[in-house]
């Protein structure tokens, strides 16, 4: 019952909500059409990417407090980090189009893997002053944080970590929102 949820916890859209109440519009009718920070960012300015950060965050935050505080068996704690992803990037209440789930990655990774998560920022941080291609770089440093989960002898969250970290990447080089092109998907 908890992984249902967690989905639909996930569902709460921050790019949505934000939207819906600065513009009267749905995101996804709006600029790249996903339910995404970066897109609510593109269309309503800074201050709507921050919102929408932090709603998108917290969603993530509050559930897996509670269930670690509550001091949940590994299993439980990493089927709910793939429910809450999964429920961001493809949310039933939004048919399917939700957004691609870096937000909500990088919130799961803060709870349950923060030297992961620093180590990750640190290499985001050298990509962006050197001449590396940024995406090239964060594609398999975004894997770092699962696998240092699991080094530290926690496999089930380290594997539904990275599973979570699949789905983020499938979001990003697949077209899984209907109203995307390819092209479109991969910006």
């Amino acid at each position: 019952m908890w992984i249902v949820i967690c989905y639909f916890i996930a569902n709460i859209n921050g790019a949505y909500m934000v939207t819906k109440w600065q513009k009267g519009a749905d995101i996804r009718t709006l600029g790249s059409g996903t339910g995404g920070a970066r897109n609510a960012g593109r269309v309503l300015g800074k201050p709507a990417f921050v919102w929408t950060v932090v709603i998108d965050a917290l969603k993530i935050i509050l559930p897996l407090s509670l269930i670690l505080y509550l001091s949940a068996s590994p299993i439980i704690v990493g089927i709910s980090v793939i429910a809450l992803i999964t429920g961001h990037i493809w949310p039933l209440l939004l048919k399917g189009s939700g957004g691609k789930g870096i937000v909500v990655y990088l919130a799961a990774l803060l709870m349950l893997e923060l030297l992961g998560l620093l180590l990750f920022g640190l290499i985001a941080f050298i990509a962006s002053i050197t001449p590396m291609p940024f995406s090239k770089v964060m594609i398999p440093a975004m894997a770092i944080p699962p696998l240092m989960t699991i080094w530290q002898g926690d496999l089930w969250v380290g594997l539904c970590l990275g599973i979570g970290y699949c789905l983020v990447v499938i979001a990003h080089t697949l077209p899984v929102h209907p109203r995307l092109s390819i092209k479109e998907e991969q910006i």
